[in-house]
């Protein structure tokens, strides 16, 4: 393996494990006597102390230890966590994050605050001193107590005996340790994983070979001197849940065995006499009813340890690029039938029988795409738990109190997206956190609201897309203000008659910003602009409503995938083009009367009272002469934040799901275009960017 693969897979396992741990973290700030919770913060740091220094990154491995050890201490004391040292907590995971990525960059500084961070942590330690000695005291007598039977081979009657002691769902495992002395470089500790064994089911009987220990003089702290363990270890866990604590020791150290359980053979017993069979009906019954609940039992517990071993297998890691790949694949298979469907001469064929395989194959294929779809498609949850620490945070900077309410975090949604979705909602939830709610407590009283400001998080589907929605209870968008702003800027003028939404999506503009006061949270015009462009990037688009003193609303709206689109098929001037329907209000053909040409701005339509633009797309992508007159054309009514605009084209062909092509090093420069699709036919239809193509047809 090189040491790209090396780097690439430590950079895989340490983001996903530090990226819980805020999350973990967060969940235990409101449950910080929840011992589990404690648990799972410290085996994932346990865990990616050991990758650390398994892949060589010793400073990170470092920081993390001393880290492990605080956590270590409040696990196995009663001590409550207290907030100060929860921004401790979260604190660290931020250097872990700054000191993981300068290791791999082979960058040998460290953040301005480690210091100060590593000093917190190590106060924690020193509090805690006494405390973890009179623990370690116990563990030895408890380790001791467990090694009662000191022998390095265990007698047939021995492992009988353990077997006896198994509770129903338990499973006797043999684990043997032959560790090399510098175990401890890899991030092992004997006295933690016997503590991990514990969590993880009983340890029944230890064998500590203590031939090789050297006297105190000639004792080294970093090497290790108990060479060999036996264990024997019974839990009702999955035994690859269990081998996983094993993960940082080398195969050739360690041996992990199920010991199967024999069936023993039973004494003949002795005959029945007279007087043994005088049971009464009532007696005969209740051992029935019992003997019968026993079986159901055992048959509930074997069927539960069955669904935990079958849940620890159902899951296997595989790089998105396969599953790109695969997809395009499939794409080009649809094509393929496509082609086969719309093949003129098989059409002419009269067969029955090819009609009927034609539409098997057809059935087949969409099925196929659809099951290969959605193992593209992941839930949204774990990025709206990573806006927990953005809120957390945003609101510790301003000053206010708020919750967080999350509801459909299990909408799935693409991967490729919910990678890319992380940074627009930051700069959402900060923007409400920083301007949405009021400045002070006080102010939410004075107008009957809760003292506590609510920051709404929410997903579900609409109209076959994605809709993410961002809210705040506060004071509002001032409409009047972004007016007023927009003007000074030069952005509209004031005789300009636009609607609220129009309005409101002003503030997505580069640079612009009412805010009175700037902080380092937002106020900068530098967050909602971006918001827009990353959005548009995704073919989606921002919708923002808001009322003064009741509090605003954004909302993101998003496309299943990336990899498909829904689209318009329009001809212009003999081309093929596919207007995402994202972006679609209506289409219609109008008639003579509701068009208009105003001097000096162009055509319009007046759209039920509303005096709509006219794009002829033609003209904005320079590709020929289409209809003259358009009254005998196609007008596809879209909406964008700048408005409703109608796009000119020459006839609608039909609305249809197509695969998203990219373009080639020409076309790709082409602003109005964002990706193209192979048709039925074979031809190739490119696909719109509406809001750079409306932004085009302004200009010219």
């Amino acid at each position: 393996m090189t040491k790209e693969q090396i780097r690439d897979i430590f950079i895989e396992e340490a983001t996903e494990i530090i990226e819980k741990l805020d999350v973990d973290i967060i969940n235990f700030e409101d449950n910080p006597q929840d011992k589990d919770l404690l648990n799972e913060l410290f085996r994932g740091v346990h865990t990616l102390k050991g990758s650390a220094n398994s892949f060589g990154f010793t400073r990170l491995g470092e920081f993390v230890h001393h880290f492990e050890d605080v956590l270590d201490y409040y696990r196995n004391t009663n001590d409550i966590v207290n907030p100060q040292n929860i921004d401790l907590f979260l604190s660290s995971v931020d250097i872990i994050k700054d000191v993981m990525w300068r290791e791999v960059d082979g960058n040998e500084g460290v953040p301005d605050n480690f210091n100060n961070i590593l000093e917190g942590i190590k106060s924690i330690l020193s509090q805690s001193t006494v405390g973890s000695k009179v623990e370690h005291a116990d563990l030895a007598i408890d380790f001791s107590e467990q090694a009662k039977v000191i022998k390095s081979n265990f007698s047939e009657e021995d492992i009988i005996r353990m077997k006896s002691t198994l509770n129903y769902g338990e499973e006797l495992y043999h684990i043997s340790l032959t560790l090399d002395d510098d175990i401890f470089f890899r991030g092992f500790d004997h006295a933690r994983l016997f503590k991990l064994l514990s969590d993880e089911g009983q340890i029944l009987e230890s064998w500590w070979n203590m031939d090789d220990i050297p006297t105190l003089d000639e004792l080294n702290p970093e090497r290790s001197s108990i060479k060999h363990v036996d264990v024997f270890f019974a839990s009702d866990k999955p035994s690859s849940e269990i081998e996983e604590l094993f993960e940082y020791i080398d195969e050739h150290e360690y041996s992990f065995v199920h010991v199967e359980k024999d069936v023993e053979k039973k004494p003949e017993p002795e005959p029945l006499r007279d007087e043994d069979i005088k049971f009464g009906r009532r007696e005969i019954d209740n051992e029935v009813k019992t003997s019968g609940r026993r079986a159901n039992d055992r048959d509930d517990t074997k069927a539960g340890v069955g669904r935990r071993k079958n849940d620890a297998r159902s899951f296997v890691k595989v790089d998105t690029t396969k599953l790109d790949e695969l997809f395009d694949s499939i794409g080009e298979m649809v094509i393929a039938q496509n082609f086969l469907a719309e093949n003129e001469e098989i059409k002419k064929i009269k067969s029955e029988g090819i009609t009927k395989t034609i539409n098997v194959l057809s059935k087949i294929t969409r099925l196929i795409q659809n099951r290969v779809m959605s193992l593209r498609m992941v839930a949204v949850s774990d990025t709206f738990e990573k806006m927990k620490r953005v809120a957390r945070d945003a609101s510790k900077k301003v000053n206010k109190e708020i919750s967080l309410e999350i509801y459909g975090a299990d909408t799935e949604i693409d991967k490729t997206m919910v990678d890319a979705l992380s940074d627009p909602l930051i700069h959402i939830m900060r923007n409400a956190i920083d301007h949405g709610l009021e400045d002070c407590t006080e102010d939410r009283i004075a107008v009957d609201k809760t003292a506590i400001g609510i920051i709404g998080l929410r997903a579900f589907h609409r109209g076959g897309n994605i809709a993410i929605e961002v809210s705040d209870d506060g004071r509002g968008i001032n409409r009047d203000k972004v007016f007023s702003k927009a003007v000074e800027r030069g952005l509209i003028e004031e005789d300009d008659d636009l609607t609220d939404a129009q309005v409101f999506s002003l503030i997505m503009q580069a640079g612009f910003s009412t805010a009175d006061v700037i902080s380092d949270i937002s106020g900068r015009g530098v967050g909602l602009d971006v918001v827009r462009s990353s959005i548009e990037k995704l073919h989606g688009r921002v919708e923002i409503a808001s009322e003064v003193g009741k509090g605003s609303t954004f909302t993101i709206l998003l496309p299943l995938t990336l990899a498909i689109i829904d689209g318009m098929i329009v001809k212009s001037a003999g081309d093929t083009f596919i207007i995402p329907t994202l972006s679609v209000v209506e289409s219609f053909i109008p008639s003579k009367e509701i068009v208009h040409s105003i001097k000096r701005k162009g055509e319009f339509v007046d759209l039920r009272g509303e005096m709509i633009p006219v794009v002829r797309l033609n003209h904005v992508l320079e590709i020929g002469e289409a209809k003259p007159n358009i009254w005998e054309s196609t007008l596809m009514c879209v909406e964008s934040e700048k408005g409703k605009y109608a796009i000119l084209v020459d006839d609608l062909v039909g609305r249809q799901q197509v695969v998203i092509k990219s373009l080639g090093s020409t076309l790709s420069r082409i602003k109005e275009l964002s990706g193209s699709a192979i048709m039925g036919s074979g031809e190739i239809a490119l696909i719109l960017n509406v809001e750079e193509l409306l932004i085009q047809g302004c200009i010219k």
